[in-house]
């Protein structure tokens, strides 16, 4: 018997290298060779596991064979190695996601970091000769990326990349139950408010129109009879595997307006609304997102003076595709004054630091990261946003800035971060559980 197991074992990876001789070979051209027999049998496996093992057993279908379990144990795992390889080699996450960006010096480790971090979806839906394909899905902890591909031979000829979209009937949901302890855990953020007010918070929340959990259409590419979309949505981890549908209904051209605001009011809306239609549907996907990769959260003090603005930086937030940098004003500023417009403006104190002074160095104060590696990222012209607050005298203030990477990056190796050209290492600070924002 060991020397049948051993015989098998060496049989099945002699198989398998050969396989992998042929998609190496290819693997220069971008694609993978993988032969059709390797492919129908893989899929007959998946299928039915159980009906490929009685076929596998012995010839003839109605006899009955004895299951060998090690076998397809070894034939799964192979099976499951091979579906994995061929996502990374083939780049998927990266070709789906294309505007979260890729390292070009270890494209490998950017796609790396998006398996991780995504969920494969593929499901496809044809609704009156139009195919949406919901790809898949990347998810930080904090912000949640599809990818949908839309494939209709009957665009409007209007449609083109620059065009505005009504998606207002379009929505992404959390199952119901995960939806309620979804907002109950926001509320935890309201730490100063009575049971009674966030109990009023949270029907207002579930009440909400549009839905409070209302995606965006963003990243608009066409080629030919080919839509695509990034569909984002904000989504905190307050429950675990969150099982979300996206249903899509209703995509068009807004209609020509004078006032192309959309406003919501009381639940009462106002603006455009669709004009020319672009897909009808409806299409409904359900899925179950993986485990993302969560931000990794750091605190301590580092002071720097970008422009002669004294600044502490107190936090750092490392997350896959953006670090967000929490500091305190270290000098008074001009409060600012709100005036009518037959009011003068008041004259600034000039020991005082201006609104100006303070966002020009908070823009030039986080410029980029480290990795265990040595590899630097640089973070300068990326864009990101950024935020300030100040009491009534502005005797204090403090902020936050955030800087988007070219491509993604694990938290866990992040070893350093470059605040306004001053090395600040990790290992100074402490790393905590992550603030509820």
């Amino acid at each position: 018997m060991r020397q049948f197991d051993s015989m098998l074992r060496q049989g099945l990876m002699d198989a398998n290298l050969a396989q992998y001789e042929r998609a190496l070979q290819s693997a220069e051209s971008g694609e993978i060779d993988f032969s059709p027999r390797y492919l129908r049998e893989r899929m007959r496996f998946l299928a039915d596991p159980w009906s490929w093992a009685r076929r596998r057993g012995q010839p003839g279908q109605h006899r009955r064979a004895r299951v060998n379990w090690r076998l397809i144990a070894v034939v799964a795992a192979l099976l499951l190695l091979s579906a994995c390889a061929y996502a990374v080699v083939t780049g998927q996450f990266s070709q789906w996601f294309p505007w979260l960006g890729a390292d070009p010096q270890s494209p490998e480790t950017s796609e790396e970091v998006l398996t991780r971090t995504g969920t494969l979806i593929e499901q496809s839906q044809t609704v009156d000769g139009a195919t949406v394909t919901l790809n898949a899905a990347v998810w930080d902890g904090d912000y949640l990326h599809l990818s949908l591909a839309v494939q209709n031979p009957g665009f409007p000829e209007e449609l083109t990349e620059d065009s505005n979209l009504y998606t207002e009937e379009c929505r992404l949901e959390l199952r119901e139950d995960q939806k309620v302890r979804y907002m109950r855990k926001e509320l935890e953020k309201w730490t100063d408010a009575t049971p009674e007010e966030l109990e009023e918070r949270f029907q207002l929340y579930m009440e909400m129109e549009p839905p409070y959990l209302n995606p965006g259409f963003g990243f608009l590419s066409l080629e030919g009879d080919t839509l695509t979309f990034d569909v984002g949505m904000r989504l905190k981890t307050h429950v675990e595997q969150p099982e979300l549908t996206l249903h899509i209904e209703n995509i068009a051209i807004y209609e020509e307006s004078e006032d192309p605001t959309v406003r919501w009011l009381d639940g009462v809306r106002t603006g455009p609304g669709p004009g020319v239609p672009v897909l009808g549907g409806p299409f409904d996907f359900t899925f179950t997102l993986g485990e993302p990769i969560l931000p990794v959260y750091y605190a301590g003090e580092t002071e720097i003076a970008p422009d002669g603005v004294p600044l502490r930086f107190t936090g750092l937030e490392i997350a896959v595709f953006d670090l967000n940098a929490e500091f305190e004003v270290l000098a008074p500023m001009n409060p600012v004054q709100v005036t009518r417009p037959d009011q003068p403006e008041p004259e600034p104190d000039p020991d005082k630091l201006s609104e100006d002074a303070v966002k020009k160095a908070m823009n030039g104060a986080v410029l980029g990261l480290w990795t265990e590696d040595g590899g630097y990222v640089d973070c300068s012209e990326t864009g990101g946003s950024s935020s300030l607050s100040t009491n009534q005298d502005g005797s204090e203030a403090h902020g936050s800035k955030s800087v988007n990477y070219p491509h993604p990056v694990d938290p866990a190796t992040v070893t350093a971060v470059n605040l306004g050209g001053v090395r600040v290492e990790l290992s100074q600070w402490t790393e905590q559980e992550r603030p509820i924002y």
